[in-house]
């Protein structure tokens, strides 16, 4: 799914934030990012959802060279890959069902099928009361939920969340990473970036570690719990 060769990147003339990455994510594996503030998560994250092109290396997603991808490529490409970003990017003028329908939108998929998922989704992530409402009228908790949706939404290859917990619950995060270990069990390939001890003492799956821009990959060799039951049409 995802191949790093020897990556590295820099902001203008600044030196390396990243240095000489290099690891495999298979297709179908969980993974999880960790590391302290300023060890260049986040880089990684927006190098791996196509969002700035490395300094130096490869990288290879789904079989391709991003490298040598052409725009309409690499839009192509974009679109089998779900992102909760930390901060939600939602769209402000368009409301809590309309944010998170956009990824089917985008795709083509008829109104009928849209009104379906979207409304099963939301109301599964506990904001079925709150559709019409505009993400400003909304709490953190609330937006970050509907970020979680249209990521996940159109069900796609490659799942990305930069600390997709961080203004939940204990009960809804967990309710959260179910949904996550759910479609990961139906082929999607999973990266979480977190802070969250709970969640990585519950779910120990193996985990980058990056610190001052390098990279380790530690895994627990344990079991996961049970996670909960996600919504039917995901299942597709």
């Amino acid at each position: 799914m995802i191949k790093f060769e020897h990556v590295g990147l820099r902001y203008g003339i600044g030196p390396e934030v990243l240095s000489d990455i290099t690891f495999t994510l298979e297709q179908g594996s969980f993974h999880f990012l960790c590391g302290p503030s300023g060890a260049g998560k986040s880089s990684l994250m927006t190098l791996l959802y196509l969002g700035r092109k490395c300094s130096r290396g490869q990288i290879h997603m789904m079989g391709k060279d991003t490298g040598k991808l052409k725009r309409d490529e690499l839009a192509e490409l974009r679109q089998k890959i779900g992102v909760v970003f930390q901060d939600f990017r939602l769209l402000p003028h368009l409301s809590a069902f309309d944010n998170a329908a956009l990824p089917l939108r985008i795709s083509g998929v008829s109104e009928k099928k849209i009104k379906n998922h979207v409304e099963e989704l939301l109301d599964w992530v506990g904001l079925g009361d709150c559709m019409k409402r505009l993400p400003a009228t909304l709490s953190g908790g609330q937006q970050q939920r509907i970020a979680v949706a249209r990521a996940v939404i159109a069900n796609p290859r490659l799942l990305l969340a930069d600390e997709p917990t961080g203004n939940l619950d204990d009960e809804t995060s967990m309710k959260l990473m179910g949904l996550f270990e759910q479609l990961n069990k139906m082929g999607t390939t999973i990266l979480i970036a977190t802070h969250s001890t709970q969640i990585l003492d519950r779910l120990p799956h193996r985990r980058l570690i990056l610190n001052q821009g390098h990279l380790d990959i530690f895994d627990p060799n344990a079991q996961s719990t049970e996670p909960p039951k996600m919504p039917e049409f995901l299942h597709a």
